[in-house]
């Protein structure tokens, strides 16, 4: 907060939830998942005209729609449709996340282009928009791999160890290479592990989601070696918050952490979600898998010279997570 799997669908444009006529978007999101129907939502708070593009066909029935969204169903990779969408807008925020890190894992050349295509079609739609910026949601938790110092910073090496990481890390440098060719304004926000209401637990990927799921209902939780890896935890409304901002100032950041800067171990996250739910957590170690990083941390000093960010704290973000889980609120999937 401020201190204030490819899936190829039908071509469809939907009008805006309210049931009126559409309303011209001034800023695109691109993946209308877990986190982009957030920033969606907060873009929408914050008095901007938003567009969604997504691959699903179900978003009415999920969490995640907010009326007043106008929401095209679709996949970015139609040129027509593209460019469709991109009529009057003035941002685009490219939150279609691509495959989990197991599954690109399996299958990496796959993950690899169910990443980067849709971002190449979007660099060259906007080839010929000089004043549409580009945000690109990238993986804090990845791209590092294992750095040689916590907190990491922007300024360090990346060097991923998995092909999750690589696809991000690739799509990035495309996307700086298509704005230094377009000159066209860029930010490149590396975000750690975004948790928070909506989120789905059905898949293999948002610990805290899963956790939360199957602790609740007496199931084990797998945590891969002994759950001593750190990882940071981002409250899902605190990226949301600082996409609307640096969107609606127009702040050309390059690459930045979106992160709460703070390391907490994978056991201490379901030690204390046990704790919050009051219902034992049933632990099942698996050996440790060759993609994930050892521990993690961001630092996040270059996000606050930009902005009054101030991150909420893990037990704040999981009571309003647990509260959502308990009021039964539909989850969203991660990547759409």
């Amino acid at each position: 907060m401020f201190a204030n799997g490819d899936v190829s669908v039908a071509r469809a444009i939907l009008p805006a939830m309210t049931g009126s006529e559409p309303v011209t978007a001034k800023v695109l999101v691109i993946g209308w998942g877990f986190l982009g129907a957030a920033v969606g939502r907060r873009l929408l708070a914050d008095g901007r005209s938003v567009t969604g593009l997504t691959r699903s066909r179900t978003w009415r029935t999920e969490a995640g729609t907010h009326a007043g969204a106008h929401i095209i169903v679709g996949d970015a990779g139609d040129t027509e449709l593209l460019n469709d969408a991109l009529r009057d807008i003035e941002h685009v925020v490219f939150a279609l996340g691509g495959h989990s890190p197991p599954t690109a894992a399996a299958q990496p050349s796959v993950a690899a282009m169910a990443m980067l295509l849709p971002l190449v079609a979007v660099t060259e739609a906007l080839r010929g928009r000089p004043r549409v910026g580009l945000t690109y949601m990238s993986s804090g938790g990845a791209v590092y791999g294992n750095p040689a110092r916590l907190p990491v910073r922007e300024e360090d090496p990346a060097r991923p160890i998995s092909p999750y990481g690589a696809s991000h890390l690739a799509a990035e440098t495309f996307a700086e290479m298509a704005a230094r060719r377009s000159g066209s304004m860029l930010q490149i926000l590396r975000c750690s592990n975004v948790y928070g209401p909506h989120q789905a637990h059905g898949g293999d990927q948002g610990a805290v989601a899963i956790f939360l799921h199957r602790i609740n209902r007496g199931e084990s939780i797998k945590i891969f070696g002994d759950g001593s890896a750190l990882r940071d935890y981002v409250f899902v409304e605190d990226v949301a918050g600082v996409v609307s901002r640096l969107v609606i100032d127009r702040i050309d950041t390059g690459t930045v952490n979106v992160a709460s800067g703070i390391g907490m171990s994978v056991l201490d996250v379901a030690i204390t979600i046990s704790d919050a739910v009051g219902k034992e957590a049933i632990i099942d170690h698996q050996p440790e898998r060759s993609f994930d990083v050892r521990d993690i941390v961001l630092d996040i000093s270059r996000l606050q010279s930009f902005l009054p960010y101030v991150p909420t704290d893990f037990a704040t973000g999981l009571a309003a997570t647990a509260a959502a889980y308990a009021e039964g609120i539909p989850q969203a999937s991660p990547n759409r």
